[in-house]
């Protein structure tokens, strides 16, 4: 058995990751609920607001730089190295920012730094957690989170309304800190032998000759970029159209989070004892009921049930995208995988929201959701014919028979 799947260190390595969930679901609530309607209500422009979405999309897009820089270095030191950078960053950007925009390019410079590590914490995430019970085990982390979150966004949207929003954000940074300087203390044997550093181009050729994870990847940049678009509408119509107070969008996070919690156990459980791939294509399907309710939505309340079936793609979202990797790609390639995976997710995520608010020029933010809706209904027609090829071959490997924090 590998010694990083002992149960002792299993359960170990579980708790330390949960107390950073817990961290950082306070400090991510805050910032993705309330930034773009911050800007927003500062006077940021649709551009403004568009950066703010980009953001953690600019991390992905340059996450090839980052993961060739930072191959060969111990997985966990990057992780946790990389998420306290970002926080402190993040700490020190918003208490000095003047302007809507100082906010924006605060929250792109702490993206860039935390999702450096995205090739190293997919690999650790294989490397600390046992096959049949890793997504549950990742899904139980998060619901920690998310319940930090739900109460984070409850309080946050409460003290927007009353003091400054910098100082709102800083407390966010400031708990969430902990929580990322304390991954160090992970264990975890990485193998022997340390990884060699190919080439970017090396590794964009060796995944572009897997056909089958390259359809699936083109399904996903399809789908992706309608849903990005629509993602940089939804602030917009909150604060235009909708007149939605901080307090209810702090509510509406708040439900989504709660939803959430299921959402994670259902998921974890199920691609455990079933296909990462499949349930992503649910997961897919499933999302488009999202902006077809941002539009057919006559008044704000309309949109908890809106917020209800965010909660729930967004846990299976967050979790297939670890999970299919790790089910997918060869073991020594994951972070390769991952890295390409990455790439494309930054490069339609950075462009996206421009595209919104481009269109948002000349057409009404309900049209420019349609559009996306156009998208995200191709990608899955996409998305559909990958599964079918990419399904038979990632089934999971048998259970290991050791106890871990997922049972």
């Amino acid at each position: 058995m590998d010694v990083n799947w002992a149960p002792a260190r299993v359960r170990r390595n579980f708790r330390i990751d949960t107390f950073s969930a817990i961290c950082g679901g306070v400090y991510i609530s805050v910032l993705i609920t309330f930034m773009p309607i911050v800007v927003r209500r500062l006077g940021g422009s649709t551009i403004d607001v568009a950066i703010v979405i980009a953001a953690p999309f600019v991390g992905h897009l340059l996450s090839p730089i980052s993961a060739y820089l930072l191959m060969g270095f111990p997985q966990v030191r990057v992780v946790a190295g990389t998420v306290t950078l970002a926080r402190a960053t993040f700490l020190a950007g918003v208490l000095v920012a003047a302007t809507p925009l100082m906010l924006a390019m605060t929250t792109v410079i702490t993206f860039i730094i935390s999702v450096a590590n995205i090739s190293a914490y997919t690999a650790l995430m294989q490397g600390i957690y046992p096959d049949r019970e890793r997504a549950s085990a990742m899904a139980n982390v998060r619901i920690g989170g998310a319940i930090a979150g739900i109460a984070a966004a409850a309080v946050a949207g409460t003290f927007i309304d009353v003091i400054p929003a910098a100082w709102v954000f800083a407390a966010a940074a400031l708990i969430g800190l902990p929580g990322a300087a304390a991954f160090f203390l992970v264990r975890y044997d990485g193998l022997a032998k340390v990884a060699q550093r190919r080439s970017l181009v090396t590794i964009a050729r060796d995944v572009w000759a897997d056909h089958k994870y390259r359809r699936l990847l083109l399904s996903f940049t399809v789908f992706g970029i309608g849903n990005l678009i629509n993602v940089a509408v939804y602030p917009i119509l909150l604060v235009d159209h909708f007149n939605a107070s901080n307090s209810f969008i702090g509510a509406m996070s708040a439900v989504s989070s709660a939803t959430m919690i299921v959402a994670y156990l259902v998921w974890g459980r199920m691609i455990d004892r079933g296909s990462s791939i499949r349930l992503t294509l649910l997961n897919t399907v499933v999302t488009l009921l999202v902006p077809i309710g941002y539009i057919a939505a006559a008044d704000v309340w309309l949109l908890i049930p809106v917020a209800i079936v965010g909660g729930i793609v967004s846990a299976g979202g967050e979790i297939t995208f670890f999970t299919n990797i790790v089910q997918i790609a060869p073991r020594d390639k994951i972070g390769e995988y991952a890295t390409a995976q990455s790439l494309l997710m930054g490069l339609r995520g950075t462009a996206a929201p421009f595209v919104a608010a481009g269109l948002l020029a000349v057409a009404d933010p309900r049209v420019v959701l349609l559009i996306g809706v156009i998208f995200m209904t191709a990608g899955c027609a996409i998305m559909a014919g990958a599964v079918r090829l990419l399904a038979p071959a990632a089934m999971p490997s048998p259970r290991v028979a050791i106890e871990s924090p997922a049972d």
